[in-house]
């Protein structure tokens, strides 16, 4: 016999569907489902059937709904045991169960196949069903993301976004959703509708419950803004009819002369075109931009996905995210020296105190290298809550200063040790130290400042937009976010002493979400790497004007400036 009850009820016995009396017969069939193989006592069944006011007549009703389940079912079935009764059901009988074991064995498609619609839907006016109605209805909706998981890892992202917008309104305040449409848009390729999703769910969250996204999907946020490559979608080769024409044999053989000559120069010969011959970036690159010419006279491969750079003492470093290495440059040759592998995802740097400092995105720690021989000294997990990452780091007031999530997190650099723990209560994207000050930027859409001796927030400005970047120089605080109106990016002076907004320079045509990656102060300039856009954006600090926009190629990430050139990230 089988029973089924994910959807209108149905009993089907070997001769076909059985005709059950509606009323307290059916509801107190569907009651002993939910409860099969328990011994429930005639009180209970009574107390549930009738909602705690049971009329006079209440154990005569349930003597005959009894009677009347044994005649349509078969004697052996529902059994009388003092103080009650006992349903037998055998395992595979009813369909929910069948559901869950579906579910557990990760068939997630065939067990949402089993629903044929609104569950208990004959028993609207019974309490007992409501509830239960309302606890299938989320084993339900469970299952139907785990489905959505399965599917988004095959790729299906964009097919999945217009039922996961249906899902997110119909179930505005479940942030797994909005955390699966945000994966869908990012993995289709629209970086702006995914963290403009989540900032449709953080407004829906606040007004509705006034609590903050949680702690998962703050993070979720926050490697979109960062690109991490642990989001990355597979990649599928273009059609025949999409590649381009096979160039001819003489354009192939030159070329190819020039990149053997090229890496064994240690430098990638990058392609030329409308540039007037001027270089290009090459994907998983770093570029130097000669800041006296506005143009890149180098380029050179380094590690999968760069994010960060840093200039040290005798060395450019890359932070190589997507193959968890670090490449150590020497800037007078424009070669690599030496590439160090962290075995976690390496995603900004510093160097300070004679040590490199590695954050690590998604691993959370912190490792340290010797700059001189390039060996990794040893690796310190940072504080962790729930889902925190680490995808900045600096130095200056005698520490090594990481974002790890919502935290700031000092680390003596002579011990090694942390040192203290400050919570900002927003995301942080990036962080600049300034004598005794540190500035942060935050998902929270505000800009922060931090005294690095008393290790206290004195200061929050709401940007009204979500920053990506900040660097100190010049007298102000520089800030790179989206324009106040419209997509372009901007570059947002802030008055170090007032924490408050004295300027903000629109880039035209510098779009994207996020229009800019990276900003870093030096030259007398702010230069502003635009990810969508493959330029670097040159403005003069005196006056807010933009003097350069610099064609690199590829997607700038990091820009850092330093040995007299503009160093930038290509991934």
């Amino acid at each position: 016999m089988e029973f089924r009850i994910l959807g209108p009820l149905e009993v089907v016995g070997e001769q076909g569907p059985l005709a059950l009396h509606r009323g307290k017969e059916q509801a107190l069939l569907i009651f002993m489902l939910l409860h099969a193989n328990e011994l429930l006592p005639s009180e209970q069944l009574i107390d549930e059937l009738w909602d705690g006011r049971p009329p006079p007549t209440a154990p005569k009703i349930l003597q005959n709904a009894v009677s009347q389940l044994r005649k349509a079912l078969g004697n052996g079935r529902l059994e009388t045991r003092p103080p009650g009764y006992l349903f037998h059901l055998q395992p595979g009988e009813l369909d929910l169960d069948r559901f869950h074991q579906l579910a557990r064995d990760g068939r997630s498609a065939d067990a949402l196949a089993l629903w044929r619609g609104t569950p208990l839907v004959e028993l609207r006016d019974e309490r007992f069903a409501d509830e239960a109605r309302r606890r299938l209805e989320d084993e339900r909706l469970t299952v139907l993301e785990d489905r959505i998981d399965t599917d988004m890892q095959a790729g299906r992202h964009a097919r999945l976004i217009p039922e996961l917008e249906a899902l997110v309104a119909a179930n505005p305040l479940r942030e797994r959703l909005h955390a699966q449409l945000m994966r869908a848009f990012y993995g289709a390729g629209r970086q702006g509708d995914a963290l403009d999703a989540y900032q449709r769910a953080r407004r829906t969250l606040r007004a509705e419950l006034g609590l903050e996204p949680g702690p998962e999907l703050q993070e979720l946020e926050r490697k979109i803004l960062q690109q991490d490559p642990e989001l990355a979608r597979p990649r599928r080769a273009a059609p025949p009819s999409e590649r381009r024409a096979r160039p001819r044999r003489s354009l192939v053989l030159l070329a190819a002369l020039l990149v053997v000559a090229g890496t064994v120069a240690g430098i990638v010969v990058a392609t030329t075109g409308d540039g007037g011959g001027l270089l290009v970036a090459t994907p998983n690159s770093l570029a130097a931009i000669d800041p006296a010419r506005n143009r890149v006279v180098g380029v050179l491969s380094i590690g999968g996905t760069p994010r960060g750079v840093a200039v040290g003492q005798r060395y450019v470093w890359t932070a190589n995210a997507g193959d968890g290495t670090v490449s150590q440059i020497d800037p007078k040759k424009l070669r690599v020296v030496k590439t160090i592998g962290l075995g976690a995802a390496a995603t900004a740097l510093v160097e300070s105190a004679g040590k490199l400092w590695v954050a690590t995105g998604s691993d959370d720690s912190v490792v340290r290298v010797d700059p001189s021989s390039g060996g990794v000294l040893g690796k310190a997990p940072l504080p962790r809550d729930f889902t925190s990452s680490a995808y900045t780091i600096a130095a200056g007031a005698g520490a090594v200063w990481a974002g790890s999530g919502n935290d700031i997190v000092r680390i003596d650099p002579s011990t090694d040790e942390i040192t203290g723990r400050l919570d900002f209560g927003g995301g942080i994207n990036d962080l600049a130290v300034s004598g005794t000050t540190i500035w942060l930027v935050s998902s929270s859409e505000s800009v922060g400042r931090v005294s690095a001796a008393a290790f206290r927030t004195t200061a929050v400005m709401d940007l009204g937009n979500i920053p990506s970047a900040v660097a100190v120089g010049g007298g102000s605080v520089w800030v790179g976010a989206p324009a106040p109106y419209g997509p372009n990016a901007a570059v947002w002076r802030v008055d170090p002493v007032t924490a408050r907004v004295t300027q903000t320079t629109s880039i035209a045509h510098a779009v994207g979400y996020p229009p800019a990656l990276d900003v870093a102060y030096g030259a007398g300039s702010v230069w502003l790497a635009s990810y969508d856009t493959g330029l670097v954006i040159r403005v003069d600090a005196r006056n807010g004007n933009v003097v350069a926009r610099i064609h690199v190629g590829g997607h700038p990430s990091g820009v850092t400036v330093g040995d007299g050139r503009v160093w930038v990230t290509v991934s």
